[in-house]
């Protein structure tokens, strides 16, 4: 049997925009506090709750605290996981299907500069981001675009 190794996920919730909740951060410590978090993407709490639902790894009870701590602008909480390595913990909280974390460019209208962030949404979710002017942009989650063969 292969051995589990705990990981520790930092959720952070962004300011808001517009009356719309801001994402949540997610970082993976994998270093035991020794390095630097992985940043893994921001997700919205409905992509959130799909994830920690999932497999069942945490109680009704938990989640409701984990709710709870990222209500508030700059709410935080660190959860615990058991995976069998970093590749497969990444590899669910990345490419969880329905919302995968994928990247979302937009140019603002204002300063024209190009904007992109590693998001998981679900599709037709929209979600709303900011330029660093200040220009505040609406996003809906599309399908991802296959390849043509």
């Amino acid at each position: 049997m292969k051995t589990q190794q705990i990981f520790a996920l930092k959720f952070s919730r962004l300011p808001k925009l517009d009356e719309t909740p801001g994402l949540i951060v997610l970082t993976i410590d994998a270093s035991y506090g020794v390095g630097p978090p992985r940043m893994v993407g921001a997700l919205t709490d409905t992509a959130l709750r799909g994830r920690l639902g999932h497999y069942d790894l945490h109680s009704a009870n938990e989640l409701a605290a984990i709710r709870k701590a990222l209500e508030p602008d700059s709410g935080e909480v660190t959860v615990h996981e058991s995976w069998s390595g970093l590749g497969s913990c990444l590899q669910f909280w990345h490419g969880f299907i329905g919302s995968q974390i994928r990247s979302v460019e937009w140019t603002c209208e204002v300063c024209r500069s190009l904007n992109r962030e590693e998001v998981g949404a679900s599709v037709g979710e929209t979600y709303s981001r900011a330029c660093q002017c200040g220009k505040i942009e609406r996003i809906t989650s599309a399908k991802p675009l296959l390849p043509i063969h």
